[in-house]
């Protein structure tokens, strides 16, 4: 009898070698993606806070304090942050990408009753990012990224 030597297909172990190569790359892309999709949301973080930051310059540039008020007041009403003459400084309230526990925005300001400086906090989720400043700041709680009024350095606040 003769044998067919012309059998085609794959053997069992080189199934399993493909399936092994296809199950590392995956794992390996999944992981890169997860420390590009923190990036990304620290980027949006640091831009937040800068665009809030400009608002507030707007602000003082307008009245020559900063505003009084806790970050969550700042945007009480329907159309934003807006001053004591229907001003509209910033449309919407700025919200962290994660919106949870640690992840939040604090504004500070000057105990002054019309305050002259401010800063802004957030937290970092990639802690090796050059911004994201060890020890963090103290603001209650543990910040390690901030923005300040021009005439000051970021501080924490007790």
């Amino acid at each position: 009898m003769k044998k067919n030597k012309n059998i085609f297909g794959f053997t069992l172990v080189e199934l399993l070698v493909v399936i092994s190569i296809i199950g590392i790359l995956t794992m390996i892309g999944a992981v890169a993606y997860s420390g590009v999709q923190k990036k990304a949301r620290d980027v949006e973080r640091k831009s937040n806070l800068d665009a809030l930051s400009k608002a507030l310059m707007m602000y003082y540039n307008d009245t020559g304090f900063f505003p009084a008020l806790t970050f969550d007041q700042l945007f009480a009403t329907d159309v934003g942050f807006t001053g004591d003459k229907g001003i509209i400084y910033m449309r919407e309230k700025p919200i962290d990408p994660k919106d949870t526990g640690e992840y939040k925005y604090v504004y500070k300001y000057s105990p002054d009753v019309k305050p002259k400086e401010f800063n802004l906090f957030a937290n970092l989720e990639n802690k090796s990012d050059a911004q994201c400043v060890s020890p963090a700041y103290s603001v209650g709680t543990s910040f390690c990224y901030g923005i300040s009024s021009p005439n000051i350095s970021v501080k924490s606040w007790f």
